[in-house]
């Protein structure tokens, strides 16, 4: 057995001065992109290319050299740390594909995510059908290379989307709704064509045996992974809870899944990234980590590995390369047929779907961004051969250009989109909430919207009592309860990460009262459903039925005063608020005065279900007594 040769001391400096190097760039990079509202990716990729051959290397030659030192030994080094975090990259990834979403629309996101494939695939085949043979690594597999230019076109980046959608407040209108579950499933389909693409290049021949084997395996995979694996992932994690609880140990079983997914999809022979991204999707379907575990590994990613990756990425590039090379057109075209392919195959697939025309408009320019996933998967291509070094560099160049054209196009689309909030009542995507929490005054912007919006779903319930109310409302009273309770329990938590992490001391006494004020609204919805289920026991001829609808119009009237005090927060309002919920009760003295003249003419079952009613009244006013002074609280008399 050969002996494992040991690093030397000199090799082990050069490797954490290239790291360290590269990070610090790379960081600088992401923070100055998100001054100017692009994802941090694209900081981290210009960070690389000011150390590569772009711009130091072709400047300052030595400078780069003696950093970034030609030795394959410590280019390994730094690769294999580098693909360590993308194989956690794309887990992460994953976590942000919210199964509930696409089932909710699932036929229309299908059908826009069918046409976000299908014209990006035909048209990026037919570009690398004709690409001259100076672009391919080995022109005998310029069939295999067409393929993979096919998913390359295909591809579409969720965070840009949602971010811009979050910041026209669009995130769950049906346009947002539908964007986002067609751009995962975009992605879906992406990372297992990857996997079969990459698997045929590895063979090294194309035939229908070979597709339908790389095909099957990857089927079998998805199904043996949902169908099995979840149900077992569920039930190990649990009892792995009992015996070791707390973040740590769940983060560490988190990572072990993932590298596990990455390992057997690479025992079928496809692409070890699938895995993991598919473990990713379990996990975040599954729901049984808890969530700082979870936002233990998005800050691992975020802030170390996910830079080091995409400034790697921005090392390798070469833009100079393509324009000594005489390929500059060549780019153009490229980013052309990746635009317009796009473009009108989400148009297409919206067309179908029979959506608005603005909303097909900005769902195209939307979709349209390619981001992270492209890179990566340019990277996949050049690390096992079948992209050239200056064919990286168009798709990379192409992917940043996409991202940078879909915010402004996409904002202008959404500005003519004619509002129409659908029936969607998801919560709010996780990945969203990660965004903004590296940005504590956006963050608790955020929270405060969600907290209004909560407030105005009560108001669901007291629109369905006053329409009839004879109708039986527990269907009813599910709608609202379970949507409610998800958005809540996913803003709650995400107010106890900014609490824990610390991310904002400044503003602890305001992440303090947001937390005690949607607990707070968790126990009034609770209280307003219990009303709710009481007033459906409530007999024809009860008294308190004849009158049910005017005390609905007036706990109408309060939660309208709970919303514009949340909304506007001044002092008039809230104070006529704590006023109408306070000392000046004329619902609860109404509804109060009822029951007890009803006391002898009404049996004892009626009676008690009057009493029901009465006290759910009484203890809802107090609860918005409470909220209006958690909004402005007195002050103390000294």
């Amino acid at each position: 057995m050969q002996a494992l040769k040991a690093l030397s001391p000199e090799e082990v400096v050069i490797f954490l001065t290239q790291t360290t190097v590269l990070l610090a760039v790379a960081h600088i990079g992401g923070e100055v992109m998100r001054r100017f509202r692009q994802p941090a990716l694209i900081g981290n990729i210009l960070g690389g290319m000011l150390l590569g051959p772009s711009i130091l290397g072709h400047f300052f030659p030595s400078i780069q050299l003696s950093i970034f030192v030609p030795d394959q030994n410590q280019a390994n080094m730094l690769a294999a740390i580098t693909w360590v975090g993308l194989l956690l990259f794309l887990m992460e990834a994953g976590f942000d594909v919210r199964l509930d979403l696409l089932r909710k629309n699932a036929s229309v996101c299908m059908m826009v995510s069918a046409g976000g494939l299908v014209i990006p695939m035909i048209s990026g085949f037919m570009l690398g059908q004709y690409l001259p043979e100076s672009m391919l690594e080995d022109p005998s597999h310029r069939l295999v290379f067409s393929i993979f230019m096919a998913v390359a076109m295909s591809i579409s980046a969720i965070p840009p989307l949602a971010m811009i959608l979050r910041d026209k407040n669009m995130l769950r209108d049906n346009i947002g709704q539908v964007s986002l579950g067609a751009a995962m499933l975009d992605d879906i389909f992406a990372w297992i064509l990857v996997g079969i693409t990459t698997s045929l290049h590895v063979a090294g021949n194309f035939s229908l045996l070979a597709v339908g084997k790389s095909a099957g395996s990857a089927v079998l995979f998805l199904g043996v992974s949902f169908f099995f694996g979840l149900p077992l992932m569920k039930r190990f994690i649990r009892w792995h809870n009992t015996i070791s609880p707390g973040a740590s140990p769940q983060l560490s079983i988190l990572i072990i899944f993932g590298i596990a997914g990455s390992l057997i999809t690479s025992w079928l022979g496809l692409e070890s990234a699938m895995g993991v991204f598919i473990v990713g999707m379990l996990i975040g379907s599954a729901g049984v980590l808890q969530h700082n575990a979870i936002h233990a590994l998005g800050l691992l990613v975020s802030s170390f590995l996910a830079p080091l990756y995409f400034g790697l990425a921005g090392l390798r590039l070469n833009l100079w390369s393509i324009y000594e090379g005489g390929t500059f057109g060549l780019l153009l075209l490229v980013i052309g047929v990746a635009c317009v392919g796009k473009f009108l195959g989400v148009y297409l697939g919206a067309w179908m779907s029979r959506l608005p025309q603005w909303d097909r408009i900005a769902m195209g320019f939307g979709m349209n961004a390619r981001g992270g996933t492209e890179i990566i998967i340019a990277t996949m291509g050049m690390s096992i051969g079948l992209l050239t070094r200056e064919m990286f560099s168009i798709i990379v160049v192409m992917a940043i250009v996409t991202v940078i054209l879909s915010g402004p196009t996409l904002a202008w689309a959404l500005s003519k989109v004619q509002r129409r909030q659908g029936p969607v009542d998801d919560a709010t995507p996780e990945f969203i909430y990660q965004e903004a929490i590296e940005d504590p005054a956006a963050s608790l912007v955020l929270a405060e919207k969600e907290e209004i919006r909560l407030a105005r779903r009560l108001k669901r319930y007291t629109a369905a009592m006053r329409l009839d109310a004879l109708e039986p409302m527990r269907a009813a009273a599910d709608a609202v309860h379970e949507p409610f309770t998800a958005v809540a329990g996913e803003t709650q938590k995400f107010l106890q990460q900014l609490a824990s992490q610390s991310l904002c001391p400044a503003m602890s006494e305001q992440v303090l009262s947001l937390e005690s004020r949607l607990g707070l609204l968790r126990y009034l919805e609770e209280c307003i459903r219990s009303l709710f289920m009481s007033g459906e026991k409530l007999s024809a001829h009860s008294p308190m039925r004849r009158n049910l609808g005017s005390y609905i119009e007036g706990l109408d009237f309060l939660l309208d005063m709970l919303i514009n005090a949340l909304a506007e927060e001044q002092s008039g309002d809230v104070a006529l608020f704590q006023k109408l919920t306070g000392s000046d009760r004329e619902l609860i003295d109404r509804v109060r005065s009822e029951y007890l003249m009803s006391e002898g003419g009404c049996t004892a079952p009626e009676r008690l279900i009057m009493f029901e009613v009465a006290h759910g009244f009484e203890q809802i006013t107090w609860l918005l007594h409470r909220f209006a002074l958690l909004i402005n609280p007195p002050a103390k008399v000294i």
